[in-house]
This record gives C-alpha cells, sequence and structure tokens, in this order.
C-alpha cells in the first residue's frame, strides 16, 4: 500500500509549490457530502444475502489555473465507509485524475506532472464490492523542452519517469524511462499536422510474471477544428522488444470526431486499433475536469502487466435543454494479449443518463448502464446491469440533499453464479459554489 500512496503526495506538493506563484489565478471548487446507505447484499452472494447500514463521509473536489506560467486542472474525491451493520469493514476509498504544466522558462522550458488514481478489481471474475477493490495509481513526471521555429511550425521533446502500482496486483509495479519527440506544422487556422516518434523502456519490479520490454511508436496526426465539427486522425506503427527475445510490430489507427449539431447537442465518436497496457491507458484517460466529481472513477478491466491489442469504438449523444437533458452511448472493445498467460477479453455495453427539473429546487435524475465481457479461451461470460434513480433538492446556494435508489445486478457462468443487489442511499451536501 505504501507505493500506492506515493503518487498522491506528488502531485499534490506539486500543486502545492505552484500555487503562491499565482494564487489569484486558482480556483478551487469542492463539496462535502454526509449520507446514510442501506444494501440488502453488500457482499453481492448468490445465495446468502446479507444486508448491511453504513454511514459514508465523502469529499469531491476540482482545482484549476490557467496562465502564461501554470496550467493545471485536478479533479479527485475521497469517501470513507463506516459499517455500523452487517458483514462489511469499514473502507477508506480514493481517485484522482490531474495534470500540471509549470513553465520554468518562458515558451522553452516546462515540466509537467501526472497522476492517474482509481478503483479497479482485484479479482476481474468477481461482482463489485468494497472487498473487491483496490487502488491502482499511475503516476508521470518530466521535462518538456519547447522549439518555436515559427508561428506555423514549433516542436517539442518530452523525457518522463513513469511509475505504475496497485494495491494488491504486485505485478503491475513497474518503472518505465518515456521519450518523445513532436513536430507540428499548422496548415492553415484551423488545421495542423504531427510527426511524432517515442521511446519507452519498461522495466517490472516482479520479472517472474512480467517480461521487460522496450517499444517504440511513429505516428502522423491530422487534426481539424471547425465552428461547429472537428477531428483528427492518427496513423502509424508500433514495435515492441521483449526482454526475453520476443518482437512484434503492429499497425496503429485511432480517430476521434466531434460535432456540435445543434445549440444543444453533441455527438462523439472515437475509434482505434493500437497497442496499449493498463498504466498507458490509464495516463492517456486523464481528460479535463469542468465539475466536482459526483462518483469514484474507476473501471472493470483486468488488472496485469501484459500488453495488448486493442480494437475500440465509442459513440456519445448528449442533449441538454432548459429542463431535460440526457445523454447516451454504446461502446465496444476487443483485448488481445500478446502475453499467452493473459486472458483475451471482448467488452461491449452502453450508458443512459437522464435528468429533468421538476422545479427550480427539485431535480430527477436516472441511468442505466449495462456491459456484457465475454473471454473466448475460457468459454465465459459475465453480464452487468446497473440501473437508479434519484431525487435531488436544492435548499439554499451551498446546501442540497438527495435520495437515491439503485440495482446492481451480476449475471456469470462462472461458478460464483448470479448475484443481484438494491442500494438506498440518503446525503446531505455542501458546495463552496
Amino acid at each position: 500500500m505504501n507505493h500506492v500512496r506515493k503518487g498522491l503526495p506528488a502531485i499534490y506538493l506539486a500543486m502545492a509549490g505552484l500555487v503562491p506563484l499565482q494564487a489569484q489565478a486558482v480556483r478551487l471548487d469542492y463539496a462535502v457530502e454526509a449520507g446514510i446507505e442501506r444494501n440488502d447484499n453488500v457482499l453481492m452472494s448468490a445465495d446468502d444475502a446479507a444486508a448491511s447500514s453504513a454511514l459514508r463521509a465523502g469529499v469531491g473536489f476540482m482545482l484549476s489555473e490557467d496562465t502564461s506560467t501554470v496550467q493545471a486542472n485536478l479533479g479527485g474525491r475521497f469517501e470513507y465507509w463506516n459499517y455500523f451493520e452487517g458483514p462489511q469493514t469499514n473502507a477508506f476509498e480514493t481517485s484522482l485524475a490531474g495534470r500540471i504544466n509549470w513553465y520554468i522558462v518562458p515558451e522553452t522550458l516546462s515540466f509537467t506532472v501526472e497522476d492517474s488514481l482509481e478503483m479497479r478489481p482485484i479479482d476481474r471474475f468477481v461482482p463489485d464490492t468494497s472487498d473487491n477493490r483496490q487502488r491502482v495509481n499511475v503516476l508521470s513526471l518530466g521535462p518538456n523542452v519547447h522549439f518555436n521555429f515559427s508561428e506555423a511550425f514549433r516542436g517539442r521533446f518530452e523525457l518522463r519517469w513513469i511509475d505504475s502500482n496497485a494495491e494488491i496486483t504486485d505485478e503491475l509495479e513497474s518503472e518505465r524511462i518515456s521519450a518523445a519527440l513532436h513536430a507540428i506544422r499548422n496548415i492553415d487556422p484551423t488545421s495542423s499536422l504531427t510527426f511524432s516518434a517515442r521511446g519507452q523502456d519498461v522495466d517490472f519490479d516482479n520479472d517472474v510474471v512480467a517480461s521487460d520490454y522496450r517499444r517504440y511508436d511513429a505516428f502522423v496526426r491530422y487534426q481539424k477544428e471547425l465552428s461547429r465539427i472537428g477531428f483528427a486522425i492518427d496513423a502509424g506503427y508500433s514495435w515492441v522488444d521483449f526482454k526475453d527475445g520476443r518482437s512484434s510490430n503492429y499497425p496503429m489507427v485511432r480517430g476521434d470526431v466531434h460535432w456540435r449539431t445543434g445549440d444543444r447537442n453533441l455527438l462523439s465518436l472515437s475509434v482505434a486499433h493500437q497497442l496499449s497496457d493498463m498504466a498507458s491507458a490509464a495516463l492517456e484517460g486523464i481528460g479535463v475536469t469542468t465539475e466536482v466529481p459526483e462518483n469514484l472513477t474507476g473501471a472493470s478491466a483486468t488488472i496485469n502487466a501484459s500488453i495488448y491489442e486493442e480494437d475500440r469504438a465509442d459513440l456519445a449523444y448528449s442533449y441538454e435543454g432548459e429542463r431535460l437533458a440526457y445523454s447516451f452511448g454504446p461502446y465496444y472493445e476487443r483485448i488481445r494479449y500478446l502475453d499467452a498467460l493473459s486472458f483475451d477479453e471482448t467488452r461491449r455495453g452502453a450508458l443512459v443518463q437522464a435528468s429533468y427539473r421538476l422545479s427550480p429546487t427539485w431535480d430527477l435524475r436516472g441511468f442505466f448502464d449495462v456491459s456484457r465481457s465475454t473471454f473466448p479461451e475460457m468459454d465465459r461470460r459475465t453480464e452487468d446491469k446497473r440501473i437508479g434513480l434519484g431525487v435531488d433538492k436544492t435548499w439554499s446556494r451551498h446546501w442540497s440533499s438527495s435520495l437515491q435508489y439503485s440495482r446492481y445486478e451480476r449475471d456469470s457462468t462462472f461458478l460464483i453464479g448470479d448475484s443481484r443487489q438494491n442500494i438506498w442511499y440518503l446525503t446531505v451536501v455542501y458546495r463552496n459554489r
């Protein structure tokens, strides 16, 4: 657990060191909540359901700064569960995602810190309970050298030290050195062309279950941004040389498009065929936090050290009206591991969310999330369904409360069988803005 904690102080100390430089430009939003939960099957048992009651305290925050010296965006959440009834033990869970870039020499030399901390499953084939979650942390830091040859042509050299670890899964623990060179050419005010080359040297702490390797990527990116539509396309190749003598090469194709079909509508599509691994995916998943997180971030993906070939597609549509807002999106992902000891997986699913303003102080919201995973080599599958409904009451500018109901169903062809869970949660929230 000590390995997991070291990523948190690093980014916090970095932020603390930067804040005094531009204190007036820093924005901090946070929400503090306290609530009580009733769960009728806290361990997700298929044949011996045990109910529990718990008090929960949570804090979510978003910190941002955007000046010529510092660009920072950080969001996170902390939760403590005090179970006063039932078989469950008390739990402390966290999530964090953020990026800080500090210009030491204006327009020439900067230093970047990135951190991704998520709650991930210990056992991929066991239902999602607090006993089956671990903190997984990926920390990246290093300098950037910027080359501004002209207004239309610039370059950047990046050097990174990356540390990956998990609270329970020892095979993930590794250190890597990554170097990248980017050359960016502005074609016109709305489009650009980027040539990139990257090399990584990966060293795992546990060499028994993971083989050290070197990876190289070279690709070109075309990007165009108009008033209502924007897109980017990457095309290139990846090479992997393992310490045990194996080597492989794979093509890389990625594409993203977002289209604002109206003033209230947004449609986006993301597709990829590429090599990836758990640590790389965690860093690439760090986005821009625009509001205080209300839930812990996490995923049901397998935690291991293996590189995998990924085919992925995500489609999302959102609408935001004066009273009604909703979004929905299906996704598909196929993972084929280069390591024969890991099990390939195909995941597909969809998420639907909606909210409706009943009155200026009352809101109704709900969601439905379904995902199915198949493991062809094992001839097994799992299916997870979550459905929820909540009512929110705003008492004042800072104070609100909500009552939420959610149901979680896990159907599986594994020995654990099928299980069901119903949760009621009543909470009071204070927000500083």
